[in-house]
Order: structure tokens, then C-alpha cells, then sequence
């Protein structure tokens, strides 16, 4: 945890991906994709799902993350890049765009068991659930900005698509014959 904040950089909000390296967007996925798993272990244990679903641990400033990605890697010409100087590209469109989700939205882990303390592990990657991080914990909380201003959709933090597409993948794959 110690080497994943400290590659949040300040003033800019956005992560490096080495020491002594600048931030780069692409990193706000590789970097800022790593705290869900982190928020969700630390947000475990609590009395009851309700509890452990509004149980908000934040590790890294979701804010500066959003203000780095909002304000530096968007290109005038559309796409997103890896810093300012530089030109937008598939890779990091994709990298950063996935950042930013995880910056906007909660994830957590559904724990359920089987009643005797063990988890399917061929259905654990389906256990996580995700939801809008709330406006006042975003940057979008500003009044000059509405609240869907900067939003995307929340994607899954393993499979890196969007929700709905994990589902229908898993809906497929659950109508298959077994092995």
C-alpha cells in the first residue's frame, strides 16, 4: 500500500508508474485500478452487507485523480493520452477512460458462502458489485459543473469492460453444457 500511494503524484492527482517517473494517464488504471481490490479487503467484515456497502474507505484522492484526468489527458481532437505533450492512442484511451471509472465509482465484494466457509472459486470474479461514488466524494461535486459532467460508466475491476457486458458474458457461459 506504502508504494501505491506514493506513486499518486501532487500537484497533478494523476499516478507514475515508477519512482522518479512523471504521471502518465495510462497508470490511472494500472495504478488506480489496484485500490479497489485494497477498499474492498478493507471495507470487509462489517456487520451486515448494508453496512459493508456504504462503508466508503478511500485510500487516494479519487478527486485529484479525476481533476489529472479531466483537466490533462483529454485531447482537443478527441481520445485520451498519456500526458499533456502528448498524442492521444487506443492504449491509453482505453487505460485512462477505465481510471477514471474506478476514480467515479465504488467497488465492492460480495462475500457468500456456500455455509461452509468456502466460495466457488470459478464464480468468485462475479462477487464484485459496483456504484456511483457519491457526487459530494468526486470532483463533480463543484457548482460550476452538473452532476453528470465527466461521468462514464462503471466497469468491472477485473475484466475491465462494462458491467453489462461481464453479465451477458456470464449469462452465455452459464447456458453452455458443463465439462
Amino acid at each position: 500500500m506504502s508504494w501505491l500511494s506514493a506513486r499518486q503524484h501532487a500537484p497533478e492527482g494523476g499516478f507514475a508508474g515508477r519512482t522518479n517517473k512523471l504521471v502518465d494517464g495510462c497508470y490511472s488504471f494500472w495504478v488506480g485500478g489496484c485500490w479497489p481490490f485494497l477498499e474492498a479487503a478493507a471495507s470487509q467484515g462489517q456487520a451486515d452487507p448494508e453496512t459493508a456497502r456504504s462503508f466508503n474507505v478511500s485510500l487516494h484522492s479519487h478527486e485529484g485523480l479525476t481533476r489529472y484526468i479531466l483537466a490533462c489527458c483529454q485531447s482537443e481532437e478527441g481520445g485520451l493520452r498519456d500526458k499533456p505533450s502528448k498524442y492521444p492512442d487506443a492504449y491509453h484511451s482505453c487505460y485512462v477512460l477505465a481510471g477514471l471509472s474506478s476514480a467515479q465509482h465504488c467497488t465492492w465484494y460480495e462475500k457468500e458462502d456456500d455455509g461452509h466457509g468456502s466460495i466457488p472459486a470459478l464464480t468468485d470474479a462475479f462477487r464484485w458489485i459496483s456504484s456511483r461514488r457519491p457526487v459530494e466524494m468526486t470532483s463533480l461535486a463543484e457548482p460550476e459543473m452538473s452532476k453528470n459532467e465527466g461521468a462514464v460508466v462503471s466497469i468491472h475491476p477485473i475484466f475491465v469492460i462494462p458491467w453489462p457486458a461481464v453479465e451477458r458474458t456470464a449469462s452465455w457461459f452459464d447456458k453452455k453444457e458443463r465439462f
